[in-house]
Protein backbone atom coordinates (compact mmCIF):
# COMPACT_ATOMS: atom_id res chain seq x y z
CA UNK A 1 0.00 0.00 0.00
CA UNK A 2 1.33 3.15 -1.61
CA UNK A 3 0.74 6.85 -2.38
CA UNK A 4 1.75 9.58 -4.86
CA UNK A 5 1.28 12.62 -5.63
CA UNK A 6 0.28 13.43 -8.60
CA UNK A 7 -0.69 16.91 -9.40
CA UNK A 8 -3.88 17.97 -7.21
CA UNK A 9 -4.34 14.06 -6.20
CA UNK A 10 -2.87 11.62 -3.70
CA UNK A 11 -3.18 8.72 -5.89
CA UNK A 12 -3.53 5.41 -3.37
CA UNK A 13 -2.61 2.40 -5.11
CA UNK A 14 -1.68 -1.60 -4.59
CA UNK A 15 1.84 -3.33 -6.35
CA UNK A 16 2.59 -7.30 -5.63
CA UNK A 17 3.97 -9.86 -7.04
CA UNK A 18 7.05 -10.68 -9.62
CA UNK A 19 7.17 -11.22 -13.18
CA UNK A 20 6.13 -9.29 -16.53
CA UNK A 21 4.18 -6.02 -15.33
CA UNK A 22 0.55 -5.40 -15.66
CA UNK A 23 -1.87 -3.05 -14.58
CA UNK A 24 -5.74 -3.75 -13.52
CA UNK A 25 -8.09 -0.60 -13.86
CA UNK A 26 -10.64 -0.58 -11.90
CA UNK A 27 -14.77 0.76 -12.69
CA UNK A 28 -16.71 3.34 -11.67
CA UNK A 29 -16.76 3.73 -7.70
CA UNK A 30 -14.50 0.58 -7.23
CA UNK A 31 -11.39 0.53 -5.77
CA UNK A 32 -8.25 -2.08 -5.51
CA UNK A 33 -9.38 -3.21 -2.09
CA UNK A 34 -13.32 -4.18 -2.95
CA UNK A 35 -14.73 -7.49 -3.01
CA UNK A 36 -13.27 -7.35 -7.59
CA UNK A 37 -10.25 -5.48 -6.90
CA UNK A 38 -9.22 -8.21 -4.24
CA UNK A 39 -9.62 -10.96 -5.93
CA UNK A 40 -7.93 -9.88 -8.98
CA UNK A 41 -5.45 -8.36 -7.20
CA UNK A 42 -4.74 -12.23 -5.88
CA UNK A 43 -4.93 -14.04 -8.83
CA UNK A 44 -2.85 -11.89 -11.23
CA UNK A 45 -0.36 -10.90 -8.65
CA UNK A 46 0.87 -14.41 -8.59
CA UNK A 47 2.35 -14.55 -11.66
CA UNK A 48 2.60 -10.61 -12.51
CA UNK A 49 3.52 -7.52 -10.80
CA UNK A 50 0.42 -6.08 -10.85
CA UNK A 51 -0.65 -2.45 -10.21
CA UNK A 52 -3.69 -0.96 -9.15
CA UNK A 53 -4.54 2.27 -8.73
CA UNK A 54 -7.60 4.03 -6.70
CA UNK A 55 -8.84 6.16 -9.49
CA UNK A 56 -9.68 10.12 -8.32
CA UNK A 57 -13.16 9.92 -6.95
CA UNK A 58 -12.76 6.70 -5.15
CA UNK A 59 -11.10 4.18 -3.07
CA UNK A 60 -8.40 5.85 -0.64
CA UNK A 61 -7.34 8.45 -3.05
CA UNK A 62 -7.66 11.65 -2.36
CA UNK A 63 -8.25 14.84 -4.35
CA UNK A 64 -9.64 18.51 -3.02
CA UNK A 65 -12.89 19.55 -2.58
CA UNK A 66 -14.30 20.47 -6.46
CA UNK A 67 -11.43 19.24 -8.68
CA UNK A 68 -12.84 17.75 -12.07
CA UNK A 69 -10.63 15.89 -14.42
CA UNK A 70 -11.28 14.12 -17.96
CA UNK A 71 -10.48 9.96 -18.38
CA UNK A 72 -7.48 11.56 -20.05
CA UNK A 73 -6.15 13.13 -16.73
CA UNK A 74 -7.02 9.64 -14.68
CA UNK A 75 -4.90 7.67 -17.42
CA UNK A 76 -2.25 10.76 -17.14
CA UNK A 77 -2.19 9.64 -13.08
CA UNK A 78 -1.67 5.74 -13.83
CA UNK A 79 1.32 6.27 -16.11
CA UNK A 80 2.53 8.55 -13.67
CA UNK A 81 2.75 6.00 -10.91
CA UNK A 82 3.81 3.17 -13.70
CA UNK A 83 7.06 6.00 -14.31
CA UNK A 84 7.13 6.49 -10.29
CA UNK A 85 7.90 2.78 -9.41
CA UNK A 86 9.82 1.53 -12.83
CA UNK A 87 6.84 0.01 -15.11
CA UNK A 88 7.67 0.94 -19.10
CA UNK A 89 5.72 -1.50 -20.62
CA UNK A 90 2.63 -3.82 -19.18
CA UNK A 91 -0.34 -6.01 -19.55
CA UNK A 92 -3.39 -3.96 -18.99
CA UNK A 93 -6.81 -5.11 -17.58
CA UNK A 94 -9.60 -2.71 -18.06
CA UNK A 95 -13.19 -3.05 -16.04
CA UNK A 96 -16.33 -0.97 -16.89
CA UNK A 97 -14.90 2.72 -16.54
CA UNK A 98 -11.59 1.25 -16.16
CA UNK A 99 -11.68 -0.36 -19.86
CA UNK A 100 -12.45 3.41 -21.28
CA UNK A 101 -9.85 4.55 -19.06
CA UNK A 102 -7.68 1.59 -20.20
CA UNK A 103 -8.88 2.68 -23.76
CA UNK A 104 -7.79 5.99 -23.30
CA UNK A 105 -4.39 5.11 -21.87
CA UNK A 106 -3.92 2.91 -24.91
CA UNK A 107 -4.30 5.74 -27.24
CA UNK A 108 -2.08 8.08 -25.76
CA UNK A 109 0.27 5.69 -24.68
CA UNK A 110 0.34 3.12 -27.01
CA UNK A 111 4.37 2.51 -26.46
CA UNK A 112 3.44 1.65 -23.20
CA UNK A 113 0.87 -1.33 -23.26
CA UNK A 114 1.96 -4.72 -24.37
CA UNK A 115 -1.71 -6.67 -24.39
CA UNK A 116 -4.91 -5.32 -23.21
CA UNK A 117 -8.06 -6.73 -21.80
CA UNK A 118 -11.18 -4.57 -22.10
CA UNK A 119 -14.19 -6.40 -20.21
CA UNK A 120 -18.05 -4.66 -20.34
CA UNK A 121 -16.82 -1.24 -21.73
CA UNK A 122 -17.23 1.24 -24.18
CA UNK A 123 -15.14 3.18 -26.65
CA UNK A 124 -17.59 6.43 -25.89
CA UNK A 125 -20.04 7.31 -22.95
CA UNK A 126 -22.93 6.04 -23.66
CA UNK A 127 -25.99 8.19 -25.36
CA UNK A 128 -28.15 10.32 -22.41
CA UNK A 129 -30.87 9.36 -22.01
CA UNK A 130 -30.25 6.05 -21.79
CA UNK A 131 -30.64 3.08 -19.27
CA UNK A 132 -27.21 3.50 -18.24
CA UNK A 133 -27.93 7.48 -17.23
CA UNK A 134 -31.17 6.61 -15.11
CA UNK A 135 -29.09 3.89 -13.56
CA UNK A 136 -26.38 6.19 -12.41
CA UNK A 137 -28.89 9.47 -11.89
CA UNK A 138 -30.75 6.80 -9.79
CA UNK A 139 -28.33 5.58 -7.34
CA UNK A 140 -27.41 9.04 -6.56
CA UNK A 141 -30.91 10.17 -5.60
CA UNK A 142 -31.00 7.00 -3.18
CA UNK A 143 -27.67 8.08 -1.75
CA UNK A 144 -28.48 11.86 -1.42
CA UNK A 145 -31.65 10.71 0.19
CA UNK A 146 -30.29 7.92 2.61
CA UNK A 147 -31.96 5.11 1.37
CA UNK A 148 -31.53 1.83 3.42
CA UNK A 149 -28.47 -0.20 1.75
CA UNK A 150 -31.10 -2.91 1.55
CA UNK A 151 -32.79 -1.00 -1.24
CA UNK A 152 -29.81 0.21 -2.67
CA UNK A 153 -28.36 -3.47 -3.00
CA UNK A 154 -31.38 -3.87 -5.13
CA UNK A 155 -30.90 -1.30 -7.51
CA UNK A 156 -27.55 -2.36 -8.13
CA UNK A 157 -28.45 -6.36 -8.49
CA UNK A 158 -31.66 -5.25 -11.23
CA UNK A 159 -28.84 -3.28 -12.99
CA UNK A 160 -25.20 -5.43 -12.78
CA UNK A 161 -26.86 -8.97 -12.61
CA UNK A 162 -28.45 -10.93 -16.03
CA UNK A 163 -31.32 -12.61 -16.68
CA UNK A 164 -30.01 -15.94 -15.50
CA UNK A 165 -28.68 -14.65 -12.63
CA UNK A 166 -32.15 -14.08 -11.28
CA UNK A 167 -33.59 -17.58 -12.91
CA UNK A 168 -30.77 -19.70 -11.72
CA UNK A 169 -28.83 -18.10 -8.85
CA UNK A 170 -31.82 -17.55 -5.91
CA UNK A 171 -27.93 -17.42 -3.58
CA UNK A 172 -26.36 -15.40 -5.35
CA UNK A 173 -29.25 -12.59 -5.53
CA UNK A 174 -29.74 -12.67 -1.75
CA UNK A 175 -25.88 -12.04 -1.32
CA UNK A 176 -26.30 -9.13 -3.28
CA UNK A 177 -29.65 -7.93 -1.22
CA UNK A 178 -27.45 -8.46 1.91
CA UNK A 179 -24.43 -7.44 1.32
CA UNK A 180 -22.82 -4.83 3.94
CA UNK A 181 -22.35 -1.37 2.60
CA UNK A 182 -18.24 -1.08 1.55
CA UNK A 183 -16.27 1.00 4.22
CA UNK A 184 -14.66 2.96 1.17
CA UNK A 185 -17.73 3.35 -0.78
CA UNK A 186 -17.77 6.03 -2.90
CA UNK A 187 -18.62 9.26 -1.48
CA UNK A 188 -21.43 11.57 -3.37
CA UNK A 189 -18.37 13.80 -4.42
CA UNK A 190 -16.28 11.49 -5.70
CA UNK A 191 -19.20 10.06 -8.14
CA UNK A 192 -19.86 13.18 -9.14
CA UNK A 193 -16.09 13.55 -10.23
CA UNK A 194 -16.06 10.31 -12.29
CA UNK A 195 -19.69 10.76 -13.74
CA UNK A 196 -18.07 14.32 -14.87
CA UNK A 197 -14.88 12.88 -16.33
CA UNK A 198 -17.22 10.81 -18.89
CA UNK A 199 -18.42 13.76 -20.72
CA UNK A 200 -16.96 14.01 -24.26
CA UNK A 201 -15.41 10.73 -23.72
CA UNK A 202 -15.28 9.14 -27.82
CA UNK A 203 -11.84 6.99 -28.23
CA UNK A 204 -13.37 5.52 -31.43
CA UNK A 205 -11.43 7.05 -34.27
CA UNK A 206 -7.84 6.77 -32.50
CA UNK A 207 -8.83 2.98 -31.90
CA UNK A 208 -9.28 2.47 -35.84
CA UNK A 209 -5.26 2.82 -36.19
CA UNK A 210 -4.33 0.56 -32.53
CA UNK A 211 -2.18 -1.86 -33.05
CA UNK A 212 -2.24 -3.28 -29.55
CA UNK A 213 -3.42 -7.00 -29.18
CA UNK A 214 -7.14 -6.50 -27.50
CA UNK A 215 -9.30 -9.10 -25.81
CA UNK A 216 -12.79 -7.53 -25.50
CA UNK A 217 -14.87 -9.78 -22.83
CA UNK A 218 -18.27 -8.98 -22.82
CA UNK A 219 -21.70 -10.14 -21.38
CA UNK A 220 -24.83 -10.66 -23.73
CA UNK A 221 -26.99 -9.94 -19.91
CA UNK A 222 -25.29 -6.92 -19.85
CA UNK A 223 -27.86 -3.68 -19.26
CA UNK A 224 -25.33 -1.20 -17.32
CA UNK A 225 -23.07 -1.42 -21.12
CA UNK A 226 -25.32 -3.07 -23.29
CA UNK A 227 -23.39 -5.68 -25.94
CA UNK A 228 -23.32 -3.46 -29.00
CA UNK A 229 -20.63 -0.44 -27.70
CA UNK A 230 -18.63 -3.89 -26.31
CA UNK A 231 -18.85 -4.85 -30.18
CA UNK A 232 -17.83 -1.82 -30.84
CA UNK A 233 -14.53 -1.49 -29.36
CA UNK A 234 -14.00 -5.04 -31.31
CA UNK A 235 -14.96 -4.00 -34.44
CA UNK A 236 -12.94 -0.80 -34.45
CA UNK A 237 -9.50 -2.27 -33.16
CA UNK A 238 -7.81 -3.95 -36.02
CA UNK A 239 -7.17 -7.88 -35.17
CA UNK A 240 -8.89 -7.78 -31.61
CA UNK A 241 -11.12 -10.56 -30.25
CA UNK A 242 -14.36 -10.81 -28.29
CA UNK A 243 -15.89 -13.31 -26.13
CA UNK A 244 -19.62 -13.39 -24.27
CA UNK A 245 -20.43 -14.12 -20.95
CA UNK A 246 -23.71 -14.92 -19.67
CA UNK A 247 -24.78 -12.99 -16.15
CA UNK A 248 -24.67 -9.56 -16.59
CA UNK A 249 -22.15 -6.20 -15.91
CA UNK A 250 -20.62 -8.32 -13.34
CA UNK A 251 -20.28 -11.75 -14.48
CA UNK A 252 -16.57 -11.60 -13.38
CA UNK A 253 -17.89 -11.59 -9.45
CA UNK A 254 -19.98 -14.93 -10.10
CA UNK A 255 -18.41 -18.19 -8.85
CA UNK A 256 -19.11 -20.20 -11.97
CA UNK A 257 -17.83 -17.32 -14.16
CA UNK A 258 -14.55 -16.32 -12.12
CA UNK A 259 -12.17 -19.42 -13.23
CA UNK A 260 -12.44 -18.70 -16.41
CA UNK A 261 -12.35 -14.93 -16.48
CA UNK A 262 -8.93 -15.69 -15.61
CA UNK A 263 -8.24 -18.40 -17.27
CA UNK A 264 -9.14 -15.67 -20.74
CA UNK A 265 -7.19 -12.98 -18.93
CA UNK A 266 -3.54 -15.04 -18.37
CA UNK A 267 -4.01 -16.89 -21.51
CA UNK A 268 -4.19 -13.32 -23.68
CA UNK A 269 -1.69 -12.10 -22.04
CA UNK A 270 0.58 -14.77 -22.47
CA UNK A 271 -0.24 -14.68 -26.20
CA UNK A 272 -1.84 -18.33 -26.37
Amino acid sequence: MSSFQHGTATLHYELEGTGPDAIYICGMGSHSNDLLGLGIRQTLSAQYRLLTVDNRGSGQTLTPAGDTVTLADIADDIVAVMDEIGMKTVYLLGVSLGGMIGLTLATRYPERVIRQVIAVSSARTPENPSRSAFFLRAGHVMRVNNLPQEYINRHYALMVLGESVFSDMPAIIEAFENAPADPLRQSLEGFDLQAHALLGYDVREALKTLTIPTLVLSSSEDLLVPPRYQDEIAALIPGAQLKRYLGGHVYMLLPHNMPQFFADILEFWAGT
